[in-house]
């Protein structure tokens, strides 16, 4: 006597018998050797682009099963509007419509697998000029190219058996900078001559044009920038720097670079922005915010010895955070252990927080260096303005500071000012009232 169980679905046998052992084509049926399935199979959004060449979509069908080394073929064919009105329309409540015949061309209809195929790939050229029109005129309707796969010999996935390409947009190629969101590349002063820096400029598709435009520098977006972000840059002093007028990108390349020479040592320390705009594109089109790119630099000031210097606060916390921490003297003793903190066992002190170091002598400050309370719970102060003074009455504003809630030592480029005293005025917390900071440093010039 012998029991056989099958279960199709995972193809998981039990088998108790009192022969020896079977083989595996006498144990799954025929229909399950071989099966076909589209990779990629239903819905799938295209974008084209607006050019006169096809686009190349490729439908590919895998042969699998038990045994997939053998013979197998199948029919490519077009469904019918009434089946995507069916299994389409009707019950998205969509209207979904077949593109015409003219918008597109399938490689083959059939395709054959020999015993060392796995898989086929079969073209479908789509013409975005034509789908273009249709699109345009029908923007109610959703265009799309329903295919299906079938076999008179071979078994066929039926969960995976349609392609139905949903035809969103032609959009015109674009050519922009690769990432234009701006890094400041920082430098000491003294230790640079000559800068090189590249910047990617990159086109959405593959190329297949010679492509040229201008190259230009935007000192006007410098202001703008600040305004929108409390910092600081300032142009490139003329004669400092050079860059390409034009550039091109051949065929056959998708990405170029432009390099821009710096004049390192001719800069005095501070923060320079060169903005860097693509224009007068001789084919398609500049991508709208990529066209600009901020190449920033920091040069900075030697830092200062503290040996000496003063501090003073506005608030301080000198018994609640334990010995040797709430006081200002915290912020320029090299320990990022101890820190200063402000009131709260004998009640908070409102913002802003200040505190204002004497450097004991004149400088041209460049820069200053803030650093976090280090500890992750309570690196807690989030914002203020910076000021310098010779006489600690008269300040004058050299820039503002947003902080990180990290602990590494965050700097802030400041208008370059000769003064003897900082004043760091917090006016904002990322907890309640409460502020902290570990050390403070200093950057410039006697």
């Amino acid at each position: 006597m012998k029991i056989k169980t099958l279960l199709l679905t995972g193809l998981i046998l039990t088998v108790a018998c009192d022969e020896s052992k079977y083989d595996l084509e006498n144990i799954v049926p025929e229909a399950y050797h071989k099966i076909l399935y589209i990779n990629d199979s239903g819905k799938q959004e295209v974008t084209l682009y607006d050019i006169e060449d096809d686009y190349e979509y490729s439908l590919s069908i895998i042969q699998s099963g038990s045994e997939p080394d053998q013979t197998a073929s199948a029919n490519i064919r077009l469904l019918t509007q009434a089946e995507v009105d069916s299994r389409y329309s009707e019950p998205e409540a969509i209207d979904y419509k077949i593109i015409s015949e003219d918008s597109y061309s399938l490689e083959t209809t059939q395709v054959s697998f020999s015993v060392s195929d796995r898989y086929k790939l079969v073209t479908i050229a789509l013409k975005p000029q034509v789908i273009k029109a249709i699109l345009e005129n029908n923007p109610a309707t959703t265009w799309v190219l329903p295919l299906e796969v079938s076999s008179e010999t071979d078994s066929i996935n039926a969960d995976k058996k349609e392609l139905f390409l949903q035809m969103l947009d032609v959009v015109s190629p674009a050519l922009g900078f690769t990432d234009p969101s701006l890094t400041v590349r920082q430098y000491d002063y003294g230790n640079i001559s000559t800068l090189s820096e590249s910047i990617e400029i990159s086109l959405d598709v593959e190329n297949k044009w010679d492509i040229a435009w201008d190259v230009e520098t935007d000192e006007s977006y410098i202001s703008t920038y600040n305004t929108a972000n409390g910092t600081l840059f300032q142009a490139f002093p003329a004669g400092t720097y050079s860059l390409p007028e034009t550039m091109s990108l051949p065929d056959g390349t998708t990405t170029t670079e432009l390099t821009v020479t710096i004049q390192g040592a001719q800069l005095e320390p501070g923060d320079y922005m060169l903005p860097v705009r693509i224009k007068n594109i001789s084919l398609f089109e500049i991508t709208s915010d990529r066209d600009l790119y901020p190449l920033a630099i920091r040069i900075m000031g030697p830092q200062l010895d503290r040996t000496g210097w003063t501090a003073e606060a506005n608030t301080q916390e000198p018994s609640g955070e334990g010995a040797g921490n709430g006081t200002p003297e915290c912020l320029l003793d090299g320990n990022l252990s101890t820190y200063w903190h402000s009131s709260w066992q004998s009640g908070n002190t409102p913002l802003p927080h200040e505190i204002i170091i004497d450097a004991k002598q004149e400088y041209t400050f460049t820069q200053l260096g803030l650093v976090q309370r280090q500890h992750d719970s309570y690196n807690d102060t989030a914002g203020g303005d910076l000021y310098i003074s010779s006489d600690k009455e008269n300040w004058t504003k050299a820039g503002s500071f947003t902080m990180e809630q990290i602990l590494d030592t965050q700097v802030f480029g400041i208008t370059p000012t000769k003064g003897r005293y900082i004043k760091i005025s917090i006016t904002k917390s990322y907890r309640d009232l409460n502020c902290s900071l570990a050390e403070v440093y200093a950057y410039g010039l006697k």
